[in-house]
């Protein structure tokens, strides 16, 4: 508590003596130690100031004999119903700021550990740009059930974006497995279906009888060309100039874990467009009326910003639509392909043509 913080408190204090003094046939002294309990409580209440608050109650209490009957059986009682007080408050303050301390060594924990499940996406990767965010809907917490990564490989730039079902520490550890299986996937198979495959082998492995996990998983080519698997995952935004559209999953497939054969959806973006991933827990998000939130809406906020302005102003909306309060975890990934692509060899291009895909 700062010297101003004491001010509220120590004045309080100063109205009780006065009222004491003015108001005949009151007696008040008792009441003094309400003071250093409130100060506890409060958001700067601090132990040294506690102290500091609960010493002036009680010397208060003393000279309160003043115009209380001095040494009488009512004085002694309030001064030291006053002190027990002081003494409460101190303790409450005490226990606050080490429950305070705890919970900002465990938030520390926590952030690391997203960091490593979810680290930052990269800025620019072969001439695409990239921005995330990741909202908890627990504010304890950081880490929940939605995963998004971004992975150069020499096949192409792949991303993911996906959904756990369920919550809490069992979801946390899905994500990992996913997270853990793409990376390795996204590096190794040319074919976007087999890093799906691989995707639903590890949740399959990992996961309970009732366990699964939506995702959306997109091949990015040097040329432009998208390649995009939705396993039970709603379908990306394409952002083109003035224009803003779902891409339509031709042959969606059933989550991770319940699938094991995907089939890929292809189409096309041009430098200057947007591509928009999220999970359920933006089109889901409702307000106190019920309401989901109006995606179609809020599109134009994303277009002539940056990417990271663009997220914000999404994330600003959502939290004005729900009132502040998400009821389930919220992923974003956004990438727009730069006006100049960095071109490449890639020599699985022969195999990629070789695949049955849908096309946009």
């Amino acid at each position: 508590m700062t010297d101003s913080g004491l001010l509220g408190p120590l004045g309080l204090l100063v109205v009780l003596v006065v009222a004491d003094i003015v108001v005949p046939r009151i007696n008040l002294t008792g009441f003094y130690g309400l003071v250093p309990l409130l100060a506890s409580a409060s958001a700067t209440g601090a132990p040294v100031a506690t102290v500091i608050v609960g010493l002036a109650a009680v010397a208060a209490s003393v000279v309160s004999g003043a115009w209380e009957d001095f040494g009488s059986g009512q004085h002694v009682t309030a001064c030291v119903l006053v002190a027990i007080q002081a003494c409460v408050a101190v303790y409450v303050a005490v226990m606050r700021l080490r429950r305070e301390r705890e919970l900002g060594r465990a938030r520390a924990v926590a952030d690391v550990a997203q960091r490593a499940l979810l680290p930052a996406v990269p800025g620019t990767v072969d001439g695409i740009a990239f921005a995330a965010r990741y909202l908890s809907a627990a504010a304890e917490t950081l880490v929940g059930g939605d995963l998004y990564e971004v992975v150069t490989a020499p096949a192409g730039t792949r991303m993911i974006i996906g959904d756990v079902k369920g919550k809490g520490l069992p979801a946390v550890r899905l994500t990992t497995v996913v997270l853990g299986a793409f990376r390795e996937a996204a590096v190794v198979y040319p074919e976007i279906e087999r890093v799906a495959e691989a995707c639903a082998r590890a949740v399959s492995r990992e996961a309970g009888a009732e366990d699964f996990v939506t995702a959306l998983i997109v091949d990015i080519q040097p040329d432009g060309t998208l390649w995009l698997i939705s396993a039970g995952h709603p379908p990306p935004i394409l952002l083109s100039g003035d224009s803003a559209r779902p891409l339509q999953i031709t042959e969606p497939s059933p989550p991770l874990g319940i699938a094991e054969h995907f089939t890929a959806t292809t189409g096309r973006w041009d430098p200057g467009d947007r591509l928009l991933l999220f999970t359920d827990g933006l089109i889901e998000a409702r307000n106190s009326e019920r309401a989901f939130f109006r995606l179609d809406d809020h599109l134009a906020a994303l277009a002539a910003v940056t990417l990271d302005a663009a997220l914000d102003r999404l994330v600003s909306h959502v939290h004005g639509h729900v009132g502040g309060n998400l009821h389930d975890d919220l992923a974003l990934l956004i990438a727009e392909r730069l006006p100049t692509m960095i071109t490449r060899t890639v020599e699985s291009v022969g195999t990629l043509h070789g695949r049955t895909a849908g096309r946009l």
